[in-house]
């Protein structure tokens, strides 16, 4: 008998998604799944659409609660799952059919903690860009420690930083939960399991389909303040490992710092008059920690010039990026 797999998916207004997300999950070639829907306070008809679904297949829950976020989502799923295995899909997403036999084998045939794939984004005109794409042989998988997967994945190198398209043993989550960011929850969980995990396999499937649209949050053009969660994120991360700050691991971490640093200290600009407190601390964050990634070969070029430029003032990186931008 196969392990049972929790498949977790929180539902905001998403009346025009939600089922095709459901149906790729509900066809996998592996069975013995329960999926767990999470009706956030939805407003439009996706809980409807949730009742319904439910109502032709016993391995759907529907569980409605008033809105209070995807972390408070995922967060009353975790807490109710029966699976030895976990992963989380969002509802605007879908799988390919293998996805879950494919993330399964993968973890118990290298007795891994997680086990990860590829994705593909699928753009506003319907187009797929394949994303982590590792090499030319689809059926590779590559192993490593959760230490050494921090660093790819923080050079963008090795997988996604995103909660789905990746596979959890149970126990990663007896004490972690999402926390309560707007942006960057799922950076926050990632970390956290990977950090605790002896092995992870990487898969070359892109078997997770990330769908482009205008009501997602991360394409929003409204409250930018919600980008300062990723400060608060990497502050975080950077704060509580306590690694060596000579070490390649630790560069990889600064390295990620800054480039999330620069990109919300950018998104902040377009409130010329407002979080003045926020806008510091994130220079100060750039100074504190650049000098890690002026050196490091392998931090993109453009971050280690955007550091570069930092030195002489923010006003000259400012003018230099508008430039670039026109």
């Amino acid at each position: 008998m196969t392990p049972l797999i929790s498949i977790i998916i929180p539902v905001y207004n998403v009346e025009n998604y939600i089922e095709k997300c459901v149906t790729s999950l509900l066809e996998q070639t592996y069975k013995n799944i329960e999926i767990i829907l999470i009706n956030d306070g939805s407003s439009d008809n996706s809980g409807a659409i949730c009742d319904a679904i439910a109502e032709k297949d016993n391995r759907i829950v529907v569980i409605h609660q008033e809105n209070a976020g995807v972390s408070a989502a995922r967060n009353t799923a975790l807490d109710i799952m029966k699976g030895e295995f976990v992963t989380f899909v969002d509802s605007d997403d879908y799988v390919d059919l293998q996805f879950i036999e494919c993330l399964y084998n993968a973890l118990a045939e290298n007795n891994a903690d997680i086990s990860t794939c590829g994705h593909y984004r699928v753009e506003f005109d319907g187009s797929l860009k394949k994303i982590y794409h590792l090499s030319d042989n689809p059926e590779e998988i590559i192993c490593m420690s959760g230490k050494d997967s921090i660093m790819n994945m923080f050079y963008e190198k090795i997988c996604s930083a995103s909660s789905g398209s990746k596979l959890y043993k149970r126990e990663l989550f007896n004490n972690l939960r999402f926390p309560g960011y707007i942006m960057g929850e799922d950076t926050f969980v990632v970390y956290h399991t990977f950090k605790e995990s002896t092995l992870i396999a990487h898969t070359n499937k892109p078997l997770y389909y990330y769908v482009q649209h205008s009501a997602s949050v991360t394409n929003s053009k409204c409250n930018y303040f919600k980008f300062y969660d990723y400060v608060r994120l990497y502050d975080h991360i950077i704060n509580s490992d306590g690694c060596d700050r000579n070490s390649e691991y630790f560069k990889s971490l600064a390295n990620r710092l800054i480039e999330n640093n620069f990109w919300v200290y950018m998104k902040l600009r377009n409130c010329p008059n407002m979080f003045f407190t926020e806008k510091k601390h994130i220079e100060d964050n750039i100074k504190k920690y650049r000098k890690y990634v002026i050196n490091n070969p392998q931090a993109k070029p453009r971050i280690r010039m955007a550091c570069l430029l930092s030195c002489c003032g923010m006003e000259i990186l400012k003018k230099v990026y508008d430039n670039i931008n026109r």
